[in-house]
């Protein structure tokens, strides 16, 4: 078996650069050829698509994204582009290990990358590569870009800025780098920051043309696949191969600081139900195309990478859009 690994240096603060002489342990013992792309100095996606425009139909067997979220969402966005030109060409499918910070995309299927003296999940990511499961995902889009994971507008992406600049000044501290790097205390500071100065927003909303919703928001999430944040689940009963996106909206903080303690996805069933019940406050609704108007613009962003603030957002769903690989133990 022949596979294209893309590797993120830089993913969670150099995870994945460290794991990876046992990632090579494991493809050789599947038996996986493999070809490595993994230069800093050049974007992810431009070095897959340097790299397939070399390549014939069948010369690979898969594509192996190592990192996080943000960079599946790079290496999908680079498939995407490759193919819309190339009808003739036939991509292989594209496998997930997870070594970011938040792996919300592996999460939603099942995947992490723990790796200590009582489990291995590191192995059974590597083992999709082989023996995964065929699954077709679809992909929101937005002005042009796809992501998998999740679209925001409102408090979380304005956390997310506060954090990238809180994490530019720590890197320069060698000592304070080491502390933080791959975890979420640059989110919680940013998070206790922001959090209290957000101000309520009105938004109109249209989905699949229709009116759903206007008011005032704090926040709000278009989810594709289940998992958001690392550690939530707002959309139990979503899949990310329904034609569908799911809207999530937050009308004040303690409707948002609720709606999270209560969607942390290893919570018992009975809790995370409690959604549906409880928090009449927090609206959702499943939509193929989603449109926004917000009365100023608005940070936003896609997969954990910053979109520029604007004031009109129109999201949509290709159904089926990119044949992926998901855990089935042999």
């Amino acid at each position: 078996m022949n596979a294209i690994c893309a590797l993120n240096p830089s993913s969670a603060g150099g995870l994945a650069m460290q794991r990876w002489p046992q990632i090579v342990d494991h493809l050789s013992a599947f038996r996986i050829n493999y070809e490595l792309l993994a230069e800093k100095e050049i974007p992810l996606g431009e070095q897959l698509t340097e790299r397939l425009e070399r390549s014939t139909t069948g010369e690979f067997d898969t594509i192996v994204g190592i990192g996080g979220d943000g960079t599946h969402s790079q290496l999908l966005n680079a498939m995407m582009k490759f193919a819309a030109g190339r009808a003739d060409f036939k991509l292989p499918p594209y496998c997930i290990i997870p070594l970011g910070t938040g792996n919300n995309i592996a999460k939603s299927f099942g995947l992490t990358s723990r790796e200590d003296f009582f489990v291995s999940d590191l192995r059974r990511a590597v083992g999709t590569v082989k023996y995964g499961a065929d699954y077709h995902l679809d992909l929101g889009k937005i002005d042009g870009t796809y992501f998998a994971d999740a679209f925001t507008i409102g408090l979380d992406s304005e956390i997310l800025h506060d954090r990238n600049i809180k994490k530019g000044r720590i890197e320069r501290i060698p000592v304070l780098r080491e502390i933080v790097k791959g975890n979420y205390l640059l989110y919680t500071w940013a998070l206790t920051s922001k959090f209290w100065k957000r101000r309520r927003r009105q938004v109109d909303i249209k989905i699949d043309g229709e009116h759903w919703y206007s008011g005032p928001i704090i926040n709000m999430v278009i989810n594709n696949t289940r998992i958001y944040g690392g550690e939530f689940d707002f959309s139990r009963n979503a899949y990310a191969n329904d034609g569908l996106l799911d809207v999530i909206i937050f009308t004040g903080q303690v409707d948002y600081l609720s709606r999270y303690f209560l969607s942390l996805r290893n919570q018992p069933d009975r809790i995370l139900r409690m959604n549906d019940f409880l928090f009449k406050m927090s609206a959702q609704k499943q939509g193929a195309r989603i449109e926004v108007q917000a009365l100023e613009p608005e940070a936003a962003q896609i997969d954990g990478e910053e979109l520029p603030p604007n004031s009109h957002f129109d999201i949509s769903i290709v159904p089926n859009a990119i044949h992926i690989k998901t855990p089935a133990e042999p």
